[in-house]
């Protein structure tokens, strides 16, 4: 089995340009099929893994695959520049001067042009609308228009990127950390063993509307779902009480919308492992896919646990490698162990 930081590192530089033939979707695929009896997608391109098809209770891991970027709206007669429209929660403070790439009939790079500050008429602090924002690949519009088209998909080329202390950062740590966290999840499971039922599903259209978590969850209807998605990491500008550091473990999600009694049981599961630990509390919705599945059918017990991560929807996301570890080992345990 491939190490954490591998899965990590593939499934972000894997592009996300159509589903369900997206690099992503097809190295998560690929890496599941040893852990898996079954795979199959639904009409949507969830990924659907039997872990194990047998057990007492069914129990769901699950993290969302999509990710954040843009859609190209039409190309500039005069330049060959493309414009674009979000996909998405993306930043506009980090667009301009991005490296990106664009994927038409082949992938290719570009940048998102940036105003020089010489020229700057008004506020130059003032953050560009994505309407007056473009990508320039470096060719004519005759040249480009025989590769991409409007419809055609972009996202930030951020390659990972090793830190020091076993930080880790570049584009699409959210949420390709808990999709890893999932897989290391299932690997656990299958070595250890469990007496549950065990599917793994990572889902699409999270950053557009959860409608991927709606749809899976509705129809497989199982007796607990356990999620996994990054939530806000301690840094300047971010208040301490929406936050956890860096390196302090899974943050355990405490919200309105989900069963106290299945979070308290995760926590509860962690201490009795020695697994480190947060506890995050969060008014009303959880703002991922547990607020869709806890709801979805007759109801699912539904719990959230999260890796922290700092510079959340930028090309710079960055996290510890060992909390995405805990992670796994918390949904791992609560898997094997709930009844």
């Amino acid at each position: 089995m491939m190490e954490t930081v591998e899965i990590l590192k593939r499934l972000c530089e894997a592009s996300y340009e159509a589903v369900p033939d997206s690099e992503t979707h097809k190295a998560i695929i690929e890496i599941m099929t040893p852990l898996s009896e079954k795979i199959t997608t639904d009409n949507l391109g969830n990924i659907i893994c039997t872990v194990k098809s047998e057990g007492k209770k069914h129990v769901v891991l699950s993290a969302h695959a999509d990710k954040i970027g843009m859609v190209v709206t039409a190309i500039d007669n005069a330049t060959g520049m493309l414009k674009v429209a979000k996909s998405g929660g993306v930043d506009n403070r980090t667009l301009a001067a991005s490296r990106v790439k664009v994927t038409g009939k082949k992938e290719i790079k570009g940048c998102v042009t940036s105003t020089p500050p010489h020229l700057t008429k008004g506020d130059r602090t003032a953050v560009p609308a994505i309407e007056d924002l473009y990508i320039d690949c470096g060719l004519t519009y005759d040249e480009i228009s025989e590769i991409v088209s409007p419809g055609d998909r972009a996202e930030y080329h951020s390659p990972v990127c090793e830190l020091l202390g076993g930080r880790y950062t570049g584009a699409y740590m959210d949420n390709c950390a808990g999709c890893t966290a999932v897989i290391k999840a299932c690997e656990k499971l299958l070595k250890d063993g469990t007496d549950n039922k065990i599917t793994a599903i990572f889902t699409t259209r999270e950053e557009t509307g959860k409608g991927g978590a709606a749809a899976s969850f509705t129809a497989l209807q199982p007796d607990f779902a356990f999620i996994t998605d990054v939530s806000f990491g301690r840094a300047p500008g971010v208040p301490p009480e929406m936050s956890s550091p860096l390196g302090s473990g899974g943050m355990i999600c405490i919200s309105p919308i989900l069963q106290k009694e299945i979070s308290d049981f995760l926590i509860e599961t962690a201490e009795k492992h020695g697994i480190p630990y947060t506890v995050e509390v969060m008014g009303s919705r959880t703002m991922t896919d547990s607020d869709v599945a806890v709801t979805a059918g007759r109801g699912i017990k539904t719990g959230l646990v999260s890796v922290p991560l700092t510079n959340m929807h930028t090309p710079v996301e960055t996290l510890d490698i060992k909390d995405v570890e805990a992670v796994a080992s918390i949904l791992s345990a609560a898997a094997k162990e709930v009844m």
